[in-house]
Order: C-alpha cells, then structure tokens, then sequence
C-alpha cells in the first residue's frame, strides 16, 4: 500500500514538473569576455547532468585500470599491503600443505609489502628449516632481526626452536642461555632449557636448574620429583663410574660426598636421593660408611628400598648393626622388607634359628623371591634338603610369575 502511494506521489511529481518545463521554458545567458552561452534553463540542468555523469564513469574506468595494473605491480601504499595479505594467505596455506619451498617464497615476498614482516620472516624461516635449507633459514631470520630490532625474544625463541628441531643441541643451548641472560623469567625459554639438557643429558645443569623450573610453575611437581629423581640417579652413576679406579678408598668416596653435601636439607631428606647416596657409597667400597650413615639417619627417612639396603650393606660391627634393626620393629612389626633385612642380619651374626624366624615371618607377610631364596640356602646350610629344595622350587615359580610373558614362536 505504501509503495502504491509513493508511485502516485512520484507519478504526481514528473507531471507538475513537466508542466513547469512546458509552460515556463526559462533563460540563461552566460558572458565571459567576448564569449556568451545561451541555453534554456532546464537545457542548462540537462548539460550539467550529463556532464557529472561522464566525469563518474571516467574516474570508475580509471579506477578499474588502476586495480588491474596493481594486481600485477602494485603502486599505493594500500595495494601493497593487501597484496602482502594476499601472498601472505597463500603462503600459509602452503605451509599447512608441506609444501615449503613455495611456502617460504610467499612468505618472503608477504615480508616485503605487509604490515607485520616479523610474522612473515619468522614463517619463511620455518619453511626454509622444514625444507632442509638451514642457510636460507637463518637469512629469513637475520631479516627479521634487522626489520624487528625490538624482537629478539621473538627471534631467539624461533631460532632454539629450529635448532632443536634438527637436534642441533649445542646451539640450541647457546642460543637459549643467551636468551636467559636477558629474560631470567621467561617460563617457555626456562621449558626449552630443560628439554635441552636432557636430551644432552646433562643431568647435572638439569638438577641446578630444577628449582627454578619449580619456582616458575614451568613444571608439574609430579614432573619435578620424577626428573629429581631421574638427574640424582644418573648423576651419582656417573659419580661412580668416574671414581671407581681411583687409587684409595678416600678417593673413591670424595666425588660423592662433594655431591652429598651439596644438597638442601630439603633433598637430603628425600629417602630416593638418601638411597642413591649410600647406594653409591656401597658401589665404591664405602659399605662401613654407607651402614653408618643409614644408621644415622634411617629412623627420620625411611623407606623399603633404604632398609633393604641396610641388610646387604656389611658394617663394621655387624651385632650393632642387627641390634639397631631390631629397634626399628617396635613401630613397625609388619614390614615385610624389614624382617627380610633382619634375617639377613641375623644370618651374618650366624644366628640361624632367628634368622629363620625372621625370614618366615616376612614370607607370611608377603612373598618374596629374596626371601625364598635366603631361606632356601639357611634350611641347606641346616641340611633340610628337601625342605631347602621347595623353598628354592617356589621362587622359582613366583620369579616365573612375574616375569613378562612373551609370544610364542610361530612355526613356519
């Protein structure tokens, strides 16, 4: 209904003016100099209409010629950088394709036009390592260095990335701990450091470097035990390893106590990092040492592996040695491990029936291949035999059991 009225209003409209231009025709005289124009003044209205006009189309025409002509090179600020989007599109899309040769030539042209040639450099310069041209891929990076001054982070991390991804570990390490000098905090340069140094196994910068990792929540603390862990026991094998031709026995044991007593109080009361020192003691002739120590302090960190230790660690007094284990099964007279260790104890004091006594109360509390295997020797030594012999049969069977099952052979 509203547009039926608005077609009788505009038809309306063209009538009254067309009865204007009849009825009136008008008159303009236009002078300039000796120059006169004489025109009705709707011929005049006309004149200007289609002047406008022409003036649109021609800048339209000049406009599209302007277009096509940047496609190809462009001129204006404008043009090139929605050309660098464009190849900077593609070159993404590449990238995501493998194929990276092309990939890094769009992305290197993208860099020259684009708004953002950081991005476009730091891309090119993955495509280049992707391809294998590890020359070209440090030039993109020296690029972005020179347009981006204030992007060395950026640059850094990309690079250590790159070099760690083709296993250039050395200069994965160089780059990273040049980028730590200027960012202490940086989380993700701290996350690289660590995967670094255990991938060179450098346990030793790996431990040094753990509390910071902790401090800076870079890792979990199941992470952090596990790779505590993981740093002590591969730092003290490498201990002992280098120490154990040495001449004396003092020397033998110094590389170990330097590790020791470079410790927190904190990790010196881990029973893990404790097993691994006295464990390393053993291993290079200190078992005097090693039992003392445990001695010392096996009542404020205890563990099974630690008692365990305790009886196969020959002391020097080894009655003392007994006595002490004993005091411990006042609090704790369930421990499997405990009276397996006491009846080792008892069997080197030559104490048989004790020994036994022990051995089968353990064996009550949990079966044990060791502690078969102990029995299986101490009812020899008595020459029970046969009852030696079923002793020594059912460990046998339990060490079956929990060996890993494995496939048949195939006939063929």
């Amino acid at each position: 209904m509203k547009g039926f009225a608005l077609f009788l209003l505009l038809v309306a409209g063209s009538l009254l003016l067309a009865n204007v231009m009849v009825s009136d025709h008008g008159y303009v005289l236009i002078s300039f100099g000796k120059t006169t124009f004489e025109s009705t003044f709707w011929g005049l209205l006309l004149l200007i209409t289609i002047g406008l006009g022409l003036i649109w189309l021609i800048l339209a025409v000049l406009r599209l010629l302007l277009d096509t002509f940047s496609f190809f090179y462009p001129m204006s600020a404008k043009a090139r950088k929605a050309r660098a989007r464009k190849l900077f599109d593609q070159g993404l899309a590449e990238f995501t394709k493998g194929n990276w040769r092309r990939a890094e030539r769009l992305l290197g042209q993208a860099a020259k036009g684009g708004e953002s040639p950081l991005i476009n450099y730091l891309a090119a310069a993955r495509a280049a390592h992707e391809a294998g041209n590890y020359e070209a891929s440090a030039k993109w990076l020296r690029q972005a260095d020179s347009k981006a001054p204030g992007a060395e982070m950026a640059i850094g991390i990309t690079q250590a990335q790159l070099q760690l991804s083709s296993n250039h570990l050395e200069q994965a390490l160089a780059t990273l701990q040049h980028l730590r000098k200027k960012y202490p905090r940086h989380g993700y340069i701290l996350k690289m450091l660590k995967q670094v140094y255990t991938r060179l196994n450098d346990w030793h910068a790996l431990e040094k470097l753990l509390p910071e990792l902790r401090r800076r929540k870079v890792i979990s603390e199941d992470e952090y035990q596990q790779l505590e862990q993981q740093s002590f026991k591969v730092l003290f094998d490498q201990t002992c390893l280098f120490a154990r031709n040495r001449d004396s026995l003092e020397e033998r044991l110094q590389p170990v106590d330097d590790i020791w007593t470079s410790l927190t109080r904190q990790q010196r009361k881990d029973p893990a990092i404790f097993y691994r020192y006295c464990d390393s003691l053993v291993r290079l002739g200190g078992g005097e040492k090693a039992e003392q120590t445990l001695r010392e302090n096996l009542k404020q960190c205890y563990s099974e592996t630690l008692i365990r230790l305790y009886g196969t660690t020959e002391g020097k007094d080894t009655k003392k040695q007994l006595l002490f284990a004993e005091s411990l099964l006042a609090h704790r007279t369930n421990d499997a491990a405990l009276l397996l260790t006491l009846g080792r104890l008892a069997l080197r004091n030559e104490l048989w029936g004790k020994a036994r006594e022990y051995l089968e109360a353990s064996l009550r509390l949990r079966k044990s291949v060791d502690v078969y295997n102990e029995l299986g020797h101490l009812l020899a030594h008595l020459d029970q035999f046969e009852t030696s012999s079923r002793y020594f049969q059912e460990g046998l069977l339990l060490a079956a059991d929990s060996a890993p099952q494995l496939p048949s052979p195939q006939n063929t």
